[in-house]
């Protein structure tokens, strides 16, 4: 092996002189503790606090069935996790339909709104959430299409 390369193992536990250790070598490093993954490349990624709103506003609005034009969500820092306040309209079943309430009614929805943000961002953002903060802002009829 030469000065810049490190040995690694594969599941086996043999090693292999494929990858360097180098930053600067054009070899990326492969991550040792994750089997199958992808070179690290060095280097810093950010998401931008707006591009958080906004994917916080699709999946609010997408959860509730709402627009997204009528969801605002703002994002800051919460020593190192994301903090998100949203005010949402609210989606109510008509009236006149034959559907039930959501289970929990406006609180259960709430609650459950609050999961699916903090999961979704997750997966979408890579960022932890420490809380979701919701004011519900008005409530509109749900639409004849959107009935089950």
């Amino acid at each position: 092996m030469g000065p810049h390369t490190a040995a690694t193992g594969d599941a086996a536990g043999a090693a292999s002189s494929e990858w360097s250790s180098d930053p600067d070598s054009p070899t990326a490093t492969l991550s040792r503790d994750v089997p199958g993954a992808s070179p690290v490349i060095p280097g810093h990624v950010s998401i931008a606090p707006r591009a958080l709103q906004r994917v916080g506003s699709a999946i609010v609005a997408e959860a509730l069935r709402v627009s997204h034009h009528d969801v605002r969500v703002d994002a800051h820092d919460d020593e190192g996790r994301l903090a998100l306040r949203v005010a949402t309209p609210l989606t109510i079943p008509r009236l006149d339909a034959a559907t039930e309430a959501p289970v929990g009614g406006v609180i259960g929805t709430v609650r459950s709104l609050q999961e699916t943000v903090t999961r979704r961002i997750n997966e979408i953002a890579g960022r932890a959430v420490s809380r979701v903060d919701v004011t519900i802002t008005g409530s509109q009829l749900e639409k004849k299409e959107e009935l089950r």
